[in-house]
């Protein structure tokens, strides 16, 4: 047991307290397991109250990039069924996983009359290719159109190559009714996106147990830039196949995890962000990578320090307050590091 734990738990605690986030489950450890986790706060605190557990499942948003699709995509190209360089609709598979395709952020999909691929393709494109790394949900959606041409069902395929392999049981794409309780709630009403996108919300009421991300809700629960609903502990299982070389070759891992946009806006590697400086990572080694998700969530691997550090959290629930999860990741990690 790292040193750390008690003073993370008083830490997070007060962040409860103070209304940063419903609840938090936290997992802390390094290449061989899990030595330090805790859980606090209310998993549903809209319309009743229901205590967060050590096994709540979170909806882990953007956590899909790289834990799900980029892992999926790498493994295709171990095998060789496509290179980095191979394009999808005019777009590199390098360009997709780096966020250099010029596409921008994000676009309500689900409102435009036209399949999602076509509005990609048709409004999408805001800059030169390669010459801006634009973080953008759309590079991560047309990585799942190009995974469902190979392989066939994107959900089936992560069961399949990720999940049963490592053993995961709480890790899924597609929850069911009869988890719901076990999952914690995220917004009242899709009211974020609605102003985002200056149109009225698409969804009224509690979001809980099916996905918070909108375009992938619309696409059936994922479309590959969100849709993961896991618990911490699975988050961690995850990572640790990363740090362990367990799906993917560790010369591939070696790859996928270091800055392949030098001189560009952002440190991205293949699905991964680099440490910036940030708030959030200034405390990390140049050799970390990690990623965060919209609903409270983050993943953070420092192989020098040999920690892999998960949070957990709900903070948008039941709405999506303007929390700094910046400040409140970065000293989780500084604490982690203890």
């Amino acid at each position: 047991m790292f040193q750390c734990a008690a003073v993370i738990e008083a830490f997070l605690r007060r962040e409860v307290d103070v209304g940063s986030f419903p609840s938090a489950v936290y997992a802390i450890g390094n290449a061989r397991g899990i030595t330090d986790e805790g859980a606090m706060g209310n998993a549903l605190v809209v319309p009743v109250r229901i205590p967060v557990k050590i096994d709540t499942i979170y909806d882990c948003a953007s956590l899909t990039k790289p834990l799900i699709t980029a892992t999926l995509v790498l493994q295709a190209v171990a095998e060789r069924r496509i290179s980095l360089d191979d394009r999808f609709h005019g777009y590199s598979f390098r360009e997709l996983l780096t966020h250099t395709s010029g596409l921008r952020a994000w676009l309500p999909l689900y409102a435009y009359d036209a399949d999602y691929l076509d509005t990609i393709l048709k409004e999408g494109p805001e800059a030169k290719r390669g010459t801006k790394a634009i973080y953008s949900d759309l590079n991560f959606i047309l990585l799942w159109y190009a995974l469902r041409d190979l392989f066939g069902d994107f959900i089936a395929l992560a069961v399949r190559r990720i999940f049963s392999p490592l053993r995961v049981l709480d890790a899924v794409l597609h929850p069911t009714a009869s988890v719901r309780r076990r999952i914690a709630a995220t917004e009242w009403g899709q009211r974020y996106e609605a102003k985002m996108a200056n149109r009225p919300a698409p969804r009224e009421g509690l979001i809980w147990g099916e996905t918070h991300d909108g375009n992938s809700f619309f696409a059936g629960s994922t479309a590959g830039n969100a849709g993961l609903f896991a618990t911490a502990r699975a988050i961690f299982r995850l990572a640790q196949s990363w740090v362990n070389a367990e799906i993917l070759p560790s010369d591939l891992v070696q790859e996928a995890t270091r800055n392949h946009t030098p001189g560009l806006e952002d440190a991205r590697g293949f699905g991964w962000q680099l440490p910036t400086g940030s708030e959030a990572t200034k405390m990390l080694s140049p050799r970390a990578y990690g990623h965060a998700g919209f609903t409270g969530t983050s993943l953070w691997i420092d192989p020098d320090a040999d920690r892999i550090m998960v949070l957990l959290t709900n903070r948008v629930h039941p709405c999506a307050a303007p929390i700094n999860m910046q400040r409140v990741r970065g000293e989780f990690h500084r604490l982690a590091l203890l």
